[in-house]
């Protein structure tokens, strides 16, 4: 929380950089904290993590990115779009990995400026995994019947039941105490009716409860999922889906081959 909480009294800068890269060591990932995320997620020992973990293991590396002078926005707000994930050799989170991260972030959008960051993680020299997301810095607000256009209905049933305690219990084995996954107060200062769940949350979900196993995998995040609630899951062809109640479309995870 208090990274956030320091990012919070962060100004926009009238003059900043297009794109700015900066490169970060990391000593490794603690035991402890792979094995929290193990049993959150119910995953075995010897099951392979996730491709998505590397969002973990990068968060707080892009945190500083995203706190660097020549950031131009506060990162307090920004709207996770999508989460790219391309793994060309494993990659151990025990030993020590660099990160170099690339942020480009005054991309024209209809609603605001996008922002991507590209995050390498190399090992031994060698790059290892690619992760890139897209985020939206909001200026203008959306009308309803543009939003809705892309709502479409679900038959499967909501089997899961999610509230913000298991939002918290996330939000210490990812680092992700942005107050509007866990304050239903500060969610509201944001634009948003209460708190909404990490949607790297149901990225992980995904990948372990399916053993997706390929090395390229795209989520798409869709609308904010409210909490607390109850979740479903649908495939169509190659593309998984998460969603509440008959037509709030969350999560799209869309997966490559692996050549």
């Amino acid at each position: 929380m208090y990274h956030y909480l320091k990012l919070l009294t962060k100004r926009r800068r009238k003059v900043f950089f297009n794109e700015f890269t900066v490169d970060y060591d990391v000593n490794g990932i603690k035991d402890k904290h792979l094995s929290a995320f193990r049993r959150f997620y119910s995953l075995e020992e010897q099951q392979t993590l996730p491709v998505s973990y590397a969002f973990i293991a990068g968060f707080k590396p892009m945190m500083k990115a995203l706190g660097h002078k020549h950031f131009a926005f506060s990162p307090i707000g920004l709207i996770h779009l999508t989460a790219d994930f391309r793994q060309s050799k494993p990659i151990d989170y025990r030993r020590p990995f660099k990160v170099d991260i690339k942020v480009k972030q005054n991309r024209r959008h209809p609603l605001g400026k996008l922002i991507q960051v590209e995050s390498k993680f190399y090992q031994d020299e060698q790059l290892c995994v690619i992760n890139t997301n897209s985020m939206l810095k909001k200026l203008k607000t959306m009308d309803n019947k543009a939003a809705s256009k892309n709502m479409q209905s679900f038959n499967e049933p909501t089997s899961m039941h999610i509230n913000a305690d298991l939002a918290r219990s996330y939000a210490k084995i990812s680092y992700d105490y942005n107050p509007i996954h866990i304050s239903k107060h500060l969610a509201k200062l944001f634009g948003l009716p209460g708190t909404i769940m990490h949607g790297m949350y149901f990225a992980h979900l995904l990948l372990i409860n399916h053993d997706v196993d390929n090395n390229r995998v795209k989520f798409e995040f869709k609308k904010p999922c409210l909490l607390p609630t109850d979740i479903g899951f649908a495939k169509v062809d190659e593309q998984y889906q998460v969603f509440s109640g008959c037509d709030d479309l969350h999560l799209n995870l869309k997966l490559f081959s692996s050549s």
